[in-house]
């Protein structure tokens, strides 16, 4: 038992107690009467007698029936406490996941972030009068829900207000808002903006993280200011039972793209065997059904996981026109968000592309004998075009623009290969030439190198550019990048640093490399288009990640975008007259409707393609960097209030006292 407030019962029970004891001793004024008999009046004289001054005091079960009311009284205002567990005396910051595998329901009928939020509600109950908690929701990325508070009531209503999504679970981020906010103690007020730092040193904080336990990226948290003994893991949830679309891939036939191609990666990852129906939907309209038994993932350790996995492909489908490709699993498991996937595709069509070059002798024939539209231009012609001539509603009117050793700032929004050139904008120069260098390194996993045999390639030289942070590096030179990839403002560009030709000391042309005698270029120069445009696959890049941001082009002078979700909730945004929108409440899986829009970028989908979200087995430990912390399932006792019943018992003896004095002065 602890009292909260033990002040308040020694100043309740120094005004009472003594008056009520003083009052026993007081001498009653009686009025003289005369009576003929005292016989019965047995009690009265008894209560003379009490009530005479200087007379010793007598027991009475009266005085101690009071006194005991005004003991529990005095005990009820200190505040008992019935101490089920350690009061939190420090800081406390609260970790509460809120990913799309704490929306599986349990056995009791409650998501894991209901039950979640149930036990950090607990530890809120638990903090002393000096404690403050802070709550942090985290998914793909980590909301501040409260900053440092000592309202209960409030911290517990924020925490109801944490919202379920759909995305992963990641919690670098929300680590380290917690050590910044613990380093710094920020203390909220009610007052938007007005969060005010303490005067007084820091507390030590305590770290609970209320999780399934299964995040994607524990591995790679360092702790800076936490220690590991302070941060305790909370683990929620029992179930296992789930299957899930790990992948999912839409592609049209090259030769004939009328005909779809489409497969789906499935994996059971509850312990028992599942036979369940995969159907092939097209905007709504079932088009196949495949019936697929897939064995239980019994061990995380064994061959399981390569065993319960299944690629089903479905019938080549014949289908024209654009729109949305869905696969659903017809299955009773425990988690929806990753049961169905879809993929926007766009109808067929011939890529555009612009060649522009003063020499196409490799480009131009290997390019008129791919399947595309091709346009070519010389430099002076392209700089001097008119604008409706490149352009359409501010963007490019070509899928690609491939430019041969021409640099240029002329660059409508679009896709852009620059072969022994740059794009003239900030960041991005060219510093030298490098000569007779190796190639030391490639990424053979990137869309552009599949099936290029990039060993064996020789180049006599190349330019030395000075690439911005965000470039994506693909072929590595000894000294500086050959091949790199960069998306700034809209465009994406594929910078190659080596053209096909080049020049010698007598301003002749000569063969910088042996690539183009070779099929790889074929294969490379189809890799590129294809990667550029975006359409060799139907997905046309229209598929994220649950909290993944997307950047929409939208039509000219559009002042407001309506994009509808999944739940049919909409976001009216504001564009501020720019020509591109970039939008990021994508924490459900779904297809995602934009309006107004340009053609082929009014919808885009988000699926769950996950398997640590997917997998909801609630892990035993969480890692976090090199330390491994054991998950605790054990329910949260609560230090519960004991006043309530002080005031019980002193209600009872208060009846039992006037029980007691009614018959004293009736009988």
């Amino acid at each position: 038992m602890e009292f909260l407030n033990p002040t308040a019962i020694a100043v309740a029970a120094g005004v009472t107690v003594p008056p009520l004891v003083a009052l026993y001793f007081l001498k009653l004024k009686r009025q003289v009467r005369l009576v003929p008999s005292t016989l019965l009046w047995r009690r009265a004289v008894e209560d003379l007698q009490v009530n005479s001054l200087f007379q010793r005091l007598r027991s009475s079960l009266l005085l101690l029936l009071q006194l005991l009311i005004l003991a529990l009284a005095a005990l009820a205002l200190g505040r008992p406490m019935m101490e089920m567990t350690q009061v939190h005396r420090d800081s406390v910051i609260l970790l509460i996941d809120q990913s799309a595998s704490m929306g599986v329901m349990e056995a009791d009928g409650q998501t894991r972030l209901q039950k979640a939020k149930k036990l950090a509600k607990k530890q809120i109950d638990n903090l002393g009068d000096d404690a403050r908690a802070m709550v942090i929701a985290f998914c793909d990325r980590a909301t501040v829900v409260a900053s440092f508070d000592r309202d209960k009531e409030l911290l517990k209503r924020k925490i109801d207000d944490i919202e379920q999504t759909q995305s992963t679970s990641r919690l670098t981020e929300a680590v380290n808002y917690a050590e910044a906010y613990a380093q710094h103690i920020i203390i909220g007020t009610s007052q938007s903006g007005a969060d005010i730092a303490p005067t007084r040193p820091v507390s030590p904080a305590t770290v609970y993280i209320m999780t399934d336990a299964r995040i994607e990226d524990s591995h790679q948290i360092a702790l800076q200011q936490f220690d590991i003994s302070s941060i305790d893991v909370m683990r929620v949830g029992a179930r296992s039972d789930n299957v899930g679309i790990i992948n999912m891939g839409v592609r049209r036939q090259y030769e004939r793209p009328e005909i779809l191609q489409v497969t789906a990666e499935v994996q059971n990852y509850g312990p028992e065997d599942v036979a369940l129906d995969a159907v092939l939907y097209i905007d709504q309209r079932s088009v196949d059904v495949k019936s697929v038994t897939l064995p239980g993932y019994r061990d995380e350790t064994s061959d399981d996981l390569a065993t319960s996995q299944r690629v089903i492909a479905f019938d080549d489908v014949l289908e024209s026109q654009g729109g949305v490709v869905e696969v659903v699993l017809r299955v009773d498991d425990a988690l929806s968000a990753d049961d169905r996937a879809w993929t926007v595709i766009d109808p067929p069509q011939r890529i555009s592309v612009l060649l522009v070059t003063d020499n196409g002798f490799f480009l131009h024939p290997i390019l008129k004998s791919m399947a595309i539209d091709l346009t070519v231009m010389e430099p002076d012609v392209y700089e001097s075009a008119h604008i409706d001539q490149l352009e359409d509603n501010k963007r490019s009117k070509f899928d690609v623009v491939i430019l041969d050793r021409h640099s240029t700032d002329r660059l409508p929004r679009g896709n852009y290969f620059f072969l022994g050139g740059i794009p003239k904008i900030d960041g991005l120069s060219v510093s030298g030439v490098v000569d007779h260098q190796i190639i030391f390194d490639w990424d053979d996993t990137h869309p552009i190198l599949r099936h290029v045999a990039t060993e064996t390639i020789e180049i006599m030289k190349w330019l030395k550019i000075d690439w911005p942070a965000e470039s994506v590096s693909i072929i590595d030179g000894a000294s500086s990048p050959i091949l790199a990839q960069l998306s700034r403002g809209g465009n994406q560009y594929l910078i190659s640093a080596f053209s096909l030709v080049t020049e010698n000391d007598s301003d002749e042309l000569m063969i910088n490399t042996f690539l183009p005698m070779s099929v790889d270029f074929v294969i490379f120069m189809q890799n590129a288009v294809q990667y550029l445009s975006g359409k060799a696959a139907a997905a046309n890049r229209r598929s994220l990640e649950p909290g993944q941001p997307v950047s929409l082009p939208i039509p000219a002078d559009t002042p407001t975008v309506i994009i509808t979700r999944p739940d049919q909730r909409q976001d009216h945004i504001e564009t501020g007259q720019y020509d591109t929108l970039h939008y990021a409440m994508t924490r459900r899986v779904g297809v995602y409707n934009v309006s107004p829009s340009l053609e082929g970028a009014d919808t885009f989908a988000v699926n769950l393609f996950n398997s640590s979200e997917s997998n909801i087995t609630p892990a035993a430990t969480l890692t976090l960097g090199v330390a491994s912390i054991e998950a605790s399932s054990q329910e949260v006792d609560v230090n519960r209030p004991a006043w309530r019943y002080a005031l019980l018992a002193l209600l009872v003896i208060l009846v039992l006292e006037w029980v007691v004095y009614n018959r004293r002065v009736f009988v």
